[in-house]
């Protein structure tokens, strides 16, 4: 069949768009997102759609970046419609909020086209996702570890805001996508750091796919079609714990009570479901309602050491279990003056420490592969100068560290009072200690003089200290457990 008779059947059989919608077409200038728009625009007569095409300059590439501006902006105006575009600026995005440019950069990608639909009166966005990018983020989160909802992969609509995102090309294949270009003599731009292998989703897409097709040649179509499946299945089960949700629990601004056995009476599929649907209720960032925190809370319910306890959950969550009453609250932490300690075991790991109201992160690393950390959320250290076993905890009365950059030591309070962290939060603050009890690391603040990362150095010893704070969602990447 025709490519765009394909479009056509695919947009009409999932309802994808409709006649005399506006719609806003996210192009980059490779060939994914050059053929979509000209497959829309070939089709635009036909539904009587009104196009507007949208372009970000990431300017992480300056010159191919404003050649491929260039190459999208002749070809719009050829086709006689409208062209959105924003130079965006990554490098005063990251000064201003940290974190990493790649996601920075989709995070500003994604505010553009939102205020290009705005302007434009656009009530969809397509983007150009394709049955290689479906497969290659299921098989990413296969590798970090997922369920259902991250078998799903990448969804063909969801709502986001005012908008809904579209994607028709997510069962198409790349080089069927390349051949329609081909054959039209419609030009398009390659993007340089496809072909990098630091970025995880090149390494997938150049390396893991192509290995594993020698095992199985249709392994991309085989994950799409494992996603479609959990699709549907996740849906289905979406649907039941709302059922569910909406017969045994009470919900009120900020809180959702239950019976103990009315949760347990269900099947563990549907538990997980439930649970998590509370913690969605009761919390924005979907983030930190992985599978540790949803099983932290079954696991709780179906315990019967501790037929009263309160527990503190990721997200600001608090479980308050008397007998057979459940409570899931908001803004409910653990007290403050509580003294806390967290054992560091194995070559990795994450806890979630609520007494912090943050996640700690460890990991042991060749040295190569070390980030040079800047004490604050992070800190490296040689792993051959710490003594065993690792720990972190809350300060202590007469607590002293040899900060790094100073002589001497300084009593942790001190430097407390010195960076003015409120006398209400100092005790919620982790402190990294070895094992002969010597302060290593204040999160977020300082870091000691002991074992610092120098070139004979051959393993290190990474630590993060993630405040729920500054957690920010994830879009696709993200995925509840």
């Amino acid at each position: 069949m025709d490519l765009v008779e394909q479009l056509h059947e695919t947009i009409a059989r999932h309802k994808l768009f409709a006649p005399g919608d506006r719609i806003v077409v996210a192009v980059s200038g490779g060939p994914d997102s050059t053929a979509l728009l000209h497959l829309l625009f070939l089709l635009s007569a036909r539904w009587g759609w009104n196009l507007v095409a949208a372009h970000a300059n990431h300017g992480f590439r300056p010159e191919e970046s404003e050649r491929e501006a260039g190459l999208i902006r002749e070809q719009v105006l050829g086709l006689g419609i409208p062209f959105a575009y924003e130079q965006l600026d990554v490098p005063a995005h990251l000064e201003q909020h940290g974190g990493n440019p790649q996601e920075a950069a989709r995070e500003l990608r994604y505010r553009f086209l939102r205020a290009a639909a705005g302007k434009w009166q656009a009530q969809k966005i397509a983007l150009a996702h394709h049955a290689g990018d479906q497969a290659e983020t299921v098989l990413m989160r296969i590798l970090r570890g997922t369920g259902i909802t991250g078998l799903a992969g990448i969804s063909m609509i969801r709502q986001e805001g005012n908008v809904q995102l579209v994607r028709p090309l997510l069962r198409m294949d790349k080089n069927t996508l390349e051949d329609f270009l081909a054959a039209r003599g419609i030009p398009y731009s390659v993007d340089s750091s496809n072909g990098k292998l630091k970025y995880t989703r090149n390494r997938i897409r150049l390396e893991t796919i192509p290995f594993l097709a020698q095992y199985n040649p249709s392994i991309v179509e085989s994950l799409n079609r494992l996603a479609e499946l959990a699709s549907a299945d996740d849906d289905y089960m979406e649907q039941e714990a709302a059922i569910i949700f909406r017969k045994i629990a009470n919900a009120e601004p900020g809180s959702v009570r239950f019976s103990r056995g009315d949760c347990l009476g269900l099947h563990v599929a549907l538990q997980r479901r439930f649970i998590k649907l509370i913690l969605n209720y009761l919390s924005e960032s979907m983030e930190h309602h992985d599978f540790p925190a949803v099983e932290q809370v079954r696991n709780s319910l179906a315990s019967d050491a501790k037929p009263n306890a309160e527990i503190g959950l990721p997200g600001g969550i608090c479980l308050i279990r008397e007998y057979d009453r459940v409570q899931l609250v908001h803004n409910r932490l653990p007290k403050a003056d509580m003294a806390y300690t967290y054992p560091l075991e194995g070559i990795s790991g994450s806890i979630f420490i609520p007494e912090a109201a943050g996640w700690i992160s460890y990991q042991f690393k060749e040295a190569d592969e070390a980030p040079g950390a800047a004490f604050v959320h992070e800190a490296c250290f040689d792993a051959a100068g710490l003594s065993y076993p690792l720990q972190v905890r809350n300060r202590r009365q007469g607590d002293r560290m040899q900060v790094f950059g100073l002589n001497g030591s300084k009593k942790v309070k001190d430097i407390f009072i010195d960076a003015k962290v409120p006398a209400s939060l100092r005790d919620r603050v982790p402190i990294l200690t070895d094992g002969r009890g010597h302060l290593l690391w204040i999160a977020g603040h300082r870091r000691s003089t002991h074992a610092p990362v120098t070139e004979a150095a051959r393993q290190v010893f990474c630590i993060t200290f993630r405040p729920l704070s500054d957690c920010q969602m994830r879009d696709e990447k993200n995925v509840p457990f």
